[in-house]
């Protein structure tokens, strides 16, 4: 197993914008799906966010971005923000595990199985991927890429796929009928359709 991250910088412009992470299904806050999903895949929980305070009722460490722009750097940033994190914790893994805090269906076996991909490629990430579409945000990211990170972010580089591209990736597919495991919100529309999938 592996620490774990979850990403809840977004600021929901199109919910509201009281932050994604607060963005309630059935009457539950996204991140508290989040917590409950992930928690029991990995050794250790955190937050990543831009303003800690947010979080303060929270008993699980909240990391801020280590760099600071205004509207946030992206994901990178708290990638590279989750990847310091797992530095700093007694007998360090190898990976850590990242996911965004919008994604309230993740699969029981996310972190089993990209595990298992990782004991047979060895490769610097891992990304999930549903019926061959990638999700970039959700994986295991290697914690020697930590200075790469910063190089990349400094240079300005904010998306995760022109880093990604730099290094080894292998992808973990799920295949699905109905709802799709890495379903996220975005939309007000995405609420209405979330809510009917837990109610059906």
């Amino acid at each position: 197993m592996y620490p774990g991250v979850i990403l809840a910088g977004g600021s929901a412009r199109r919910l509201g914008g009281n932050g994604k992470a607060f963005v309630e299904i059935t009457g539950i806050p996204l991140v508290q799906l989040a917590i409950k999903n992930f928690q029991k895949q990995v050794t250790n929980v955190a937050i990543n966010s831009r303003d800690s305070k947010l979080f303060s009722n929270f008993n699980i460490p909240i990391i801020e971005d280590i760099m600071v722009e205004d509207g946030g750097a992206g994901p990178l940033a708290g990638i590279s923000s989750a990847i310091k994190w797992a530095k700093t914790l007694k007998n360090p893994k190898t990976h850590v595990a990242i996911v965004p805090v919008d994604t309230p269906f993740l699969p029981h076996d996310l972190i089993q199985r990209m595990s298992l991909d990782l004991s047979i490629h060895n490769t610097d990430i891992i990304m999930a991927s549903s019926n061959k579409n990638i999700y970039p945000v959700i994986g295991l990211w290697s914690l020697a890429l930590d200075d790469d990170l910063d190089k990349c972010l400094h240079k300005g580089i904010r998306k995760i796929d022109a880093f990604s591209s730099l290094f080894n990736v292998s992808i973990v597919d799920w295949s699905f009928k109905d709802v799709d495991p890495f379903f996220n919100i975005n939309r007000p529309e995405d609420i209405v359709l979330a809510e009917k999938y837990i109610n059906s």
